[in-house]
């Protein structure tokens, strides 16, 4: 897999999850408390949804980085082959922006990490304004109570 092919493939599969983020803010908006009735529960509740879609999130990049080194770019850690949880490890780093992992990768995979990386600050930062809102939205109401 060329540097090319990698990038493409990373936005490739950057798009879908997006999309799927989109829909996923829009259910725990329609399915969440009234935030107009001033109940910490909704920001509770909607934190904890966030939470388990940024894990599904990170999951389904790592089934599809797993699926990728096994079938693509088997020596993107080396000569032996990655366990699972080690493309989880490597995955969860790029998606939460940190940057740093006692792994080392080489190769396009690089890029498709770096892209996922990018992903990563996107989502992360958009579910962090969508709690920021219904905090502000619950603070405001028990304000003017």
């Amino acid at each position: 897999m060329t540097e090319t092919l990698a990038m493409f493939v990373g936005i490739c599969a950057a798009i879908p999850m997006g999309i799927v983020h989109h829909y996923a803010l829009s259910g725990i908006l329609r399915f969440s408390p009234r935030r107009s009735e001033g109940s910490g529960l909704g920001i509770i509740l909607a934190f904890s949804a966030l939470l388990l879609l940024h894990v599904l999130e990170l999951v389904t990049l790592a089934v599809f980085n797993a699926i990728v080194v096994e079938s693509v770019l088997p020596q993107s850690f080396g000569n032996s082959p990655p366990l699972f949880e080690d493309i989880l490890y490597v995955t969860g780093i790029a998606f939460s922006t940190l940057g740093y992992s006692s792994l080392e990768v080489a190769g396009p995979f690089r890029l498709l990490l770096m892209l996922q990386s990018l992903l990563g600050f996107m989502l992360l930062t958009w579910s962090a304004t969508f709690l920021y809102s219904a905090c502000q939205q619950v603070w405001q109401k028990a304000r003017d109570d």
